[in-house]
């Protein structure tokens, strides 16, 4: 699965980098100071790693060349800049408008690590007209309370819990089950940043568009080479929609023939 990843995003590298493209695949085995000779000995201009395995070169590779990372769900506490499978929340925000037009506010618990996210969702859902009540925590513990009193005011019609990508809000042993139970219950819309959610329950999330992501990183590492712009990481910005019907319908709501056939994934599936 992940080499067919690869191979979208550098069919996407390639569709915006019309010269010399070198590929240089990563074996378990393989010899870094091999590949770092060859690298020299092929007079390579830029650099995109792909997946862990090439992440764990920026070590050697940061200084001597532009250099942008992706396949991996980058933060900006990342060294390198780079595309992160991480949903842009103005796209999330955008499917939750047309998935569910009653919404009004949304919430969010999040960690340190995942702030950078809701500084994005906050700009995003002013120029969308939400209202974000974003909490931080700091523990399990922490964000099970503050679930608990989000559920408590909640209102089915208006409101929506957002799980962003992170390991303690949106853990998967003990916050996404209570909250999957709960927001059946209640009938509340609850959306994720984590594509496999979806499948489980929640009422949609946005799927990584690879070849997308292989058209911006080949921009990223030009400009960087160009000395046009700053390091950074952006994130996904794929469009790539996938619903539960049978939660949407169990919520109320109807969708007409032209939005399904939007939607990149449906759950159940048939």
């Amino acid at each position: 699965p992940y080499k067919q990843v690869f191979d979208q995003i550098v069919e996407g590298i390639e569709a915006r980098h019309p010269d010399r493209l070198l590929r240089y695949p990563l074996e378990k085995d393989y010899s870094r100071n091999h590949l770092l000779s060859q690298l020299e000995d092929d007079r390579v201009d830029m650099v995109v790693t792909l997946g862990r395995r090439g992440y764990s070169l920026i070590g050697d590779l940061s200084g001597k060349y532009p250099l942008v990372s992706g396949a991996l769900p980058l933060t900006p506490a990342n060294t390198v800049s780079g595309v992160s499978l991480i949903a842009d929340p103005d796209t999330l925000f955008s499917q939750l408008r047309n998935l569910s037009p009653t919404t009004q506010r949304i919430f969010v618990l999040y960690t340190n690590k995942s702030r950078w996210m809701v500084d994005l969702a906050e700009t995003s859902a002013a120029k969308k007209g939400f209202e974000l009540n974003a909490k931080r925590v700091n523990s399990l513990s922490d964000a099970v309370r503050a679930y608990e009193a989000i559920l408590d005011q909640a209102q089915a019609e208006t409101d929506a819990i957002w799980l962003p990508l992170d390991k303690v809000t949106s853990n998967e042993t003990v916050i996404l089950p209570m909250l999957l139970r709960e927001a059946w219950d209640r009938r509340l819309v609850l959306f994720s940043s984590k594509p496999s959610h979806v499948k489980r329950g929640t009422l949609f999330s946005i799927y990584p568009n690879n070849q997308q992501s292989g058209e911006r990183l080949a921009e990223m590492v030009r400009e960087l080479y160009l000395g046009r712009t700053a390091p950074g990481v952006e994130p996904s910005r794929s469009q790539n929609v996938g619903v539960n019907l049978r939660t949407a319908v169990h919520l109320g709501l109807e969708y007409s023939p032209s939005l399904a056939r939007s939607f990149y994934r449906t759950f159940p599936q048939p």
